[in-house]
């Protein structure tokens, strides 16, 4: 949805503002997302509330009176976003968001109601109905794909150079491909936590969850490479900025948008597949060690799932390796 056509579900604004919500005490929205213990959720879920707001008839987050909504405000959002909250098709017709996005919209409405409820602003019934409103059943094919071996093969190969920002870029793309890591957790990466003896990184990823991964050979000799042949062994953060002369800022840090253009660039000078996305590495990952029959407890725990139930919609198997098993069953 583009700011200049902004969709909208009423008119006019369904309640009236009654309250200074730019004061960030006073102002449901703001009290929840600072709950929010990862940078990237409260960047992702502000997007997601200033849309929410726009439907209802208001700016933004700051503008709408987030204490006075109401279920059936909340039902008409999803609806709207069912019907016409994507992108438009190829012929122009308005095209809904999936159910997987919408239920994430959902979630941040429920926690903003919450956040109303806990600091007297919303009556206890109302944050009951909004609670009550039931997510969207999702049962369509599990998006993304995990890459071919030949794939990342041609991946790799086209990071053997050993000018700076090749160097760099390997070491960041070999974390998310050999260790499953998130695009946004390569930016909060620190030179501190990584033990090089252990071959081993420690890190905080989604829910400030603390995990620590291991490092496959190739993946230790790249991030190697990387600190001895540029970074050096300052402490701060493991990843930053290559300005346009070569130079590379620590103090500026990446952003997880970023490491997605840094990886498209990547794939682009590999030919593979322009619709790979980050989390395909993530997936890549997952898929392997499923294939090579690591039990999936190891792996929620290597990838720092709070359940194993998240790590089973990571598996990308195809049709062949289901061949595979069939013939070794017995009868």
């Amino acid at each position: 949805m583009s700011a200049a056509a902004p969709i909208v579900l009423a008119a006019n604004a369904p309640f009236a503002l009654s309250t200074d919500v730019r004061k960030p005490a006073s102002n449901p929205a703001l009290v929840y997302l600072a709950g929010l213990h990862s940078r990237n959720s409260r960047v992702s879920m502000t997007s997601k509330l200033n849309v929410v707001a726009r439907l209802l008839g208001w700016t933004d987050i700051y503008d709408c009176p987030w204490q006075e909504l109401r279920a059936d405000y909340v039902i008409g959002i999803l609806t709207k976003l069912a019907e016409e909250g994507g992108r438009p098709r190829a012929d122009g017709e308005p095209r809904g968001r999936q159910g997987t996005c919408i239920n994430c919209y959902l979630s941040a409405i429920k926690g903003v109601a919450k956040a109303a409820w806990l600091s007297k602003r919303l009556p206890y019934e109302t944050f009951l109905e909004i609670s009550a409103v039931k997510g969207v059943r999702v049962s369509r094919e599990m998006a993304g794909r995990s890459l071919s071996y030949r794939e990342s093969g041609k991946l790799i190969r086209v990071l053997e150079e050993t000018d700076i920002r090749t160097v760099r870029d390997r070491a960041m793309l070999l974390l998310m491909l050999g260790c499953g890591l998130r695009r946004g957790e390569i930016p909060d990466l620190r030179f501190e936590d990584y033990d090089r003896e252990d071959a081993s990184l420690t890190l905080i990823g989604k829910g400030d969850k603390e995990r620590t991964v291991y490092l496959p050979d190739e993946v230790a000799e790249a991030l190697d490479a990387w600190i001895d042949g540029f970074r050096g062994k300052a402490p701060g953060r493991m990843f930053g900025r290559i300005r346009k002369n070569g130079e590379l800022s620590l103090a500026t840090a990446l952003d997880p948008r970023s490491v997605g253009l840094i990886l498209k660039t990547r794939l682009d000078e590999a030919g593979i597949d322009e619709r790979t996305t980050p989390h395909d590495l993530r997936r890549t990952f997952a898929t392997r060690l499923l294939d090579d029959k690591v039990d999936i407890v190891t792996i929620k725990n290597m990838m720092g799932h709070a359940n194993i139930q998240t790590t089973t919609r990571y598996d990308r198997r195809d049709d062949e390796t289901q061949k595979r098993a069939a013939r070794n069953v017995r009868l």
